[in-house]
C-alpha cells in the first residue's frame, strides 16, 4: 500500500480536502456508550439527524460518519447512490496520508490485506468464489448433527466431579457461547485436535490484547497456512479441501497466501457474530418473561427469539469501514474522498421513518442488516443461524431451569465498537440436567459434508484428518476450552 499522500489507490492524485471536519462530533466511546448504546445513538439522532460524525478514541484521530438510519445504510452497502462506498482500506485518507499516529492501536483492524474483505468487482469474486462454493457442500442436516454432539459436549463440561449440585453456576458467554461456534467452525474447516488447540490458543492471545497479540499473530497465519498445504496435500471432508477444489476446477488462480485469508476471515466471521447472537438471545430469553413464555409455549420459534434480539441488541453493533471513492454528501453533511462511513446497525431498531411506517422489529421483521448487504453480505447466513439456533435449542433442552444469577443492571459491558456482548453472563439452573439424546459423541459414520475432492497432487497422501481414529480427541477438546 502506498503512503504517499499524494497517491490514491488508483495512481492518481487525492483530490482536494473541499470540506473540514465538522466543529462539532460525538465521543463514540466511553461508559455512556457501553452501558447503553441503544439511548446513546438515540442521543444522537436527536442531535445531528439521521447521520452523526464521530470519533472513536480520545484522540480523535479515528473519526467517520455514523449512518443510523435504515434507508441510508442500505444505500452505502449497496452503492444505490452515485458514489461507490468501497471496503478497499486504501482508500481511507486518514491511514494512507498518516493522519493517524504511527503505532495507533486500532490501524491493524483497518491496514489492507490481500482477502475478499478488501476486494471489490472481479476481484472481490475472484477470492469469494471458493470459499462460497465450498459452503454449498455442507449437508446442513449432518452440520446440525454435529453442532448437537458438540453443544451436549459442553453443556456436560458444566459440571463438576461427583454430579451436579443442587445448584449450579457456569458463565454462558465463556462456557458456551464463545468456545461452540469456533469448535465448529474450525471442525468444518477439517482441523485435527492439536491443530484447533493451537489455533484456539493463539485466538484467545489475540483478542486478549497485550504484549502476546502480535506473536498469536503470527502464529494464527502460520497455522491457516499449514492447514491450507497440508488439504492441498491430504484432502478430506471439509471446507478448506473444497476450497482448494474449485480454485482448481474455476482456474481462480489463488494462491496460498490468499486461500489462507479467507479461511482465516471464515474462522473469524463465524466466531464473532455467533457467539454473540447466542449470548444476547439468552439474555433476552432469560429477561424478556413474555417472550420466553412464548418460546416454552411453541407460540414463538426459537429462530423467531433470535431475529427479534437482531432489532432490540443487535449481536453486531457497527460495520466499521466503508470509505468514500469521491466527494460526496451524507446526511447533509459534506463528505470528503477517502472519509470513513460506519453503518450502524444497533441503532435501525430504533429508527423513527420504520416505527412511523408501522415496521414490526419484534421478531418476524428479517430486513435487519445484520448480515449486510450487497457485494460484502456474509455470505454464511444459513450456517451461522444454524449454529445459533441449534446451540440455544440444545442449551434450553438440557437446562430447563435456566435464570439469570445476577440482575440484568449488575452485567458490565465490552465497548460495542463492532459487537455487543457482557464481559460474562452468569446463570444458574436449580435442576439435573436433562440426558444427552446424542450418545454418538463423536464416533458417527457419517461425514457432516460431502465427501473428499480428489487430491491436487501426486504426492504420498495421508489419511484425511476427518478420517483418523474417528474423531474422539475432540471430546478432550471441548474439555479443556471451559478452563480457558
Amino acid at each position: 500500500m502506498s503512503t504517499h499522500p499524494a497517491v490514491n489507490p488508483l495512481g492518481g492524485a487525492w483530490p482536494r480536502v473541499s470540506a473540514p471536519w465538522p466543529e462539532r462530533s460525538a465521543p463514540l466511546y466511553g461508559q455512556d456508550f457501553a452501558r447503553d448504546p441503544f439511548s446513546y445513538y438515540a442521543s444522537l439522532r436527536r442531535t445531528f439527524g439521521p447521520v452523526a460524525p464521530v470519533t472513536l478514541e480520545e484522540t480523535g484521530a479515528l473519526r467517520g460518519y455514523l449512518v443510523l438510519d435504515h434507508a441510508d445504510q442500505l444505500d452505502i452497502l449497496q452503492n444505490r447512490g452515485r458514489v461507490l462506498w468501497t471496503r478497499d482500506s486504501r482508500w481511507y485518507r486518514d491511514l494512507a496520508q498518516g493522519t493517524l499516529p504511527a503505532g495507533h492501536p486500532m490501524i491493524p483492524q483497518f491496514a489492507y490485506r490481500r482477502s475478499r474483505l478488501y476486494a471489490e468487482g472481479a476481484e472481490h469474486a475472484r477470492l469469494a468464489e471458493p470459499g462460497n462454493k465450498a459452503l454449498a457442500e455442507l449437508d446442513l442436516l449432518r452440520t446440525r448433527d454435529l453442532i448437537e454432539d458438540l453443544a451436549h459436549q459442553l453443556i456436560t463440561a458444566f459440571f463438576p466431579e461427583g454430579g451436579p449440585r443442587e445448584w449450579n453456576e457456569v458463565d454462558i458467554l465463556a462456557q458456551y457461547a464463545l468456545p461452540l461456534p469456533l469448535l465448529v467452525v474450525m471442525r468444518l474447516m477439517g482441523m485435527d485436535e492439536s491443530g484447533a488447540l493451537a489455533t484456539g490458543n493463539a485466538i484467545h492471545d489475540l483478542l486478549s490484547g497485550g504484549a502476546g497479540a502480535q506473536r498469536a499473530a503470527a502464529e494464527l497465519d502460520a497455522q491457516m497456512r499449514a492447514l491450507v498445504t497440508g488439504k492441498q496435500r491430504a484432502p478430506g471432508p471439509d471446507l478448506v479441501s473444497w476450497m482448494h477444489h474449485y480454485n482448481r476446477e474455476l482456474s481462480l488462480g489463488m494462491d496460498t497466501h490468499e486461500l489462507s485469508e479467507d479461511v482465516w476471515l471464515q474462522i473469524v466471521a463465524g466466531r464473532g457474530a455467533s457467539t454473540t447472537w447466542i449470548c444476547n438471545t439468552v439474555l433476552e430469553m432469560l429477561t424478556n418473561p413474555e417472550l420466553h413464555a412464548d418460546v416454552i409455549a411453541g407460540r414463538c420459534q426459537m429462530e423467531e427469539a433470535m431475529n427479534r434480539v437482531m432489532w432490540v441488541n443487535a449481536p453486531i453493533q457497527n460495520l466499521i469501514g466503508r470509505w468514500a471513492t469521491q466527494d460526496t454528501t451524507l446526511g447533509g453533511y459534506p463528505v470528503n474522498c477517502g472519509d470513513m462511513a460506519i453503518i450502524c446497525l444497533g441503532a435501525t431498531g430504533a429508527d423513527p421513518t420504520m416505527l412511523s411506517a408501522g415496521w414490526d422489529v419484534s421478531r418476524v421483521n428479517r430486513s435487519h442488516l445484520a448480515w449486510g448487504a450487497g457485494a460484502h453480505a456474509c455470505p454464511a447466513h444459513d450456517i451461522g443461524t444454524l449454529i445459533v439456533r441449534t446451540g440455544l435449542e440444545v442449551l434450553w433442552s438440557r437446562l430447563p431451569g435456566l435464570r439469570m444469577s445476577v440482575a440484568k443492571e449488575q452485567l458490565n459491558w465490552d465497548l460495542p465498537y463492532i459487537a455487543r456482548s457482557p464481559t460474562a453472563l452468569p446463570v444458574i439452573f436449580p435442576l439435573p440436567p436433562t440426558a444427552s439424546t446424542n450418545g454418538q459423541q463423536w464416533t458417527a459414520q457419517h461425514s457432516f459434508i460431502s465427501n473428499p475432492p480428489q487430491p491436487i497432487s501426486t504426492e504420498a497422501k495421508e489419511q484425511p484428518s476427518a478420517q483418523q481414529g474417528r474423531l474422539p480427541l475432540w471430546r478432550s477438546l471441548v474439555a479443556w476450552w471451559p478452563k480457558r
